[in-house]
This record gives structure tokens, sequence and C-alpha cells, in this order.
């Protein structure tokens, strides 16, 4: 069960990896001094207890609530490359923040995926959820001294490769379909 092993990984990565945390935290000098596992890894540390439960709260609530698009193993795969383009996020729009860490910015992906597929499969739960992120969005891109910068930039690369993702994926579900039907 995916839940329970992230769950899991993130919490041994914050209890265990504490003294190497230099080489896994995302350091904008290091990425660009070739450390290219960093945009990846930062998604699995985190800066103090609280944002790590946070996080690991925020995996359960999604599993919780879109049980349709995650029920299955296969179906998480959406986090590696929503954690990819997350940390990206934060490194190219977010220069002046040197150091990141965390699960948000995946998590705010993984919420946009699976809402945006119930939204387009027309359940209204996924519906609302896609509106209170880009609610939510617009907020802190209106009101950015209420964001950390580093979460904006990271949760708001998460929310766009997660609506991506799930665009992407209901067009190839539904060109199979059009193919399977076909005479």
């Amino acid at each position: 069960m995916v839940p329970s092993a992230l769950s899991a990984l993130l919490v041994i990565c914050y209890y265990l990896l504490t003294p190497w945390h230099s080489a896994w935290f995302m350091v904008t000098a290091q990425v660009y001094a070739g450390a290219w596992w960093q945009p990846l890894t930062a998604n699995l540390m985190h800066h103090d207890q609280a944002h790590l439960w946070f996080n690991v709260a925020g995996i359960w609530i999604a599993w919780l609530l879109f049980p349709a698009q995650l029920q299955r193993n296969q179906d998480w795969w959406v986090l590696l490359p929503v954690a990819i383009v997350s940390s990206l996020s934060q490194l190219w729009f977010a220069p002046g923040h040197e150091i990141y860490a965390g699960f948000s910015g995946a998590l705010y992906g993984l919420f946009a995926y699976a809402a945006l597929q119930d939204a387009l499969a027309k359940q209204w739960i996924g519906a609302a959820i896609v509106l209170g992120i880009l609610i939510k969005s617009l907020l802190d891109f209106s009101f950015p001294s209420l964001v950390e910068g580093i979460a904006l930039y990271a949760h708001s690369g998460g929310i766009v490769s997660g609506f991506v993702l799930a665009l992407v994926v209901f067009r190839c579900s539904q060109a199979k379909n059009s193919v399977q039907s076909a005479p």
C-alpha cells in the first residue's frame, strides 16, 4: 500500500538522514554544480517535524478523498514527475531561496491530478476541490506576503504539473476508448 510506504519513507528520511541534509535538500548552488538528484531527494526531506507530519497527513487525506484515482499502487506514478516539476519550479522561479525541502509541492500536484480526474469524470467532489485549489493559488499569488516564497513556487509547480498530467491521462483514455469502440 503506497500511502503506508510513502509515509514510512518520509519519516525515515527525516529521522535517520538528518546528518546528511545538505546532500539531500535542494541547494540551488549545488544543483547547478551537478547535484542532479536534489530536485527529487528534496521532496523526501523536511525542515521540521510539523512540516513532516502535515505532509504525512496530506498523503492519507488524498488517499481517502480519491479512492477511484489512488486505490491501486500503480495509480501513484504521478508523484515522481510532479515532485520533480515542483522542485524545478522552485529552483527556476525563486532562485533567491537557496535551500528547498518538503513534500507539499508534490502533494499539491497529487491533489490537483486526482481532483481534475474526478472532475473530468463528472464527480462533484473533484470539481469542488479543483475550484478550491484554483482559489487558493489565486490568493497565494495575490497576497504573497501571507505565503512563504518557497511554498508558493513549489506548490504552483505541483498544481500545474498535476493538472497537465490529468489532462494527458484523460486524453489518452479517450483515444484508447475511441479505438476500442471503432469497428
